[in-house]
């Protein structure tokens, strides 16, 4: 007798059956791996903030540097398949709390700023929205990272009382009545800044008045000889 054949329906479910067979086996293999593996538990002990200020902490210059960090504290538990605790240890993280906001009290003056990626901002006590303070009664910045009611975390600067007289004449060489000065004021600004000690501050009122007269190539020109005869003068 010839042996019989399967029909197309009977070898379709026979596939079938062999597919779904091996997918119930593979779960069987891996639920046993997981129950094998045991797990691990992490639970917060801590977490705070901190503002590292720099040194000195009286200010003696417009700028610093500040950097913020988030600090955590975790119990890591090690579990086997039944429960048991296998070990358990303490695991600490020192990151960078970026991209936040920063809140700066100076005064009666409030402004914001924002962490970059590694955590840090500058303060510069002359950019725009700083200078309406009253300098000669600034005497501290209040410093506040705040991430919750429960964490957060305060610094204060002091202003060292020369910084004081200098911001207050400086902020006025910076931004009071540029347009109604000529070229040669404008350049004893710039010269001003300079034996106050603030060259940066000195160096960017002048890329600023450059542009400012990108319009006016006349009285460009009129700037940078007058810069240029300031500079041999100096020499």
């Amino acid at each position: 007798m010839m042996p019989r054949r399967l029909d197309a329906r009977t070898g379709s479910h026979l596939l079938w059956a062999s597919a779904v067979l091996a997918t119930l086996q593979a779960c069987s293999v891996t639920q046993q791996q997981e129950a094998a593996s045991g797990h691990i538990e992490r639970e917060l002990l801590s977490h705070t903030l901190h503002i590292e200020t720099g040194e000195p902490r009286v200010l003696d210059t417009p700028h610093r540097s500040i950097r913020v960090s988030e600090n955590r504290l975790f119990r890591v538990s090690q579990y086997d398949a039944s429960g048991n605790l296998l070990d358990q240890h303490r695991q600490y993280q020192t990151l960078p709390w970026a991209n936040h906001v920063i809140d700066i009290q100076l005064g009666e003056l409030s402004v914001q700023r924002e962490t970059d990626s590694e955590g840090h901002f500058r303060l510069n006590l002359l950019d725009e929205d700083i200078v309406p303070v009253d300098f000669e009664q600034l005497r501290t910045i209040e410093l506040e990272a705040r991430n919750s009611a429960e964490v957060h975390a305060e610094a204060i600067l002091l202003v060292d009382r020369e910084l004081r007289a200098v911001l207050h004449e400086a902020s006025e060489l910076i931004y009071d009545n540029l347009e109604e000065d000529d070229v040669d004021q404008w350049v004893q600004r710039i010269y001003r800044l300079g034996e106050l000690g603030l060259k940066e501050e000195a160096s960017q009122l002048e890329n600023m008045l450059i542009l400012l007269t990108t319009g006016d190539p006349h009285l460009q020109g009129d700037f940078i000889h007058a810069l240029d005869q300031s500079n041999q003068a100096q020499d």
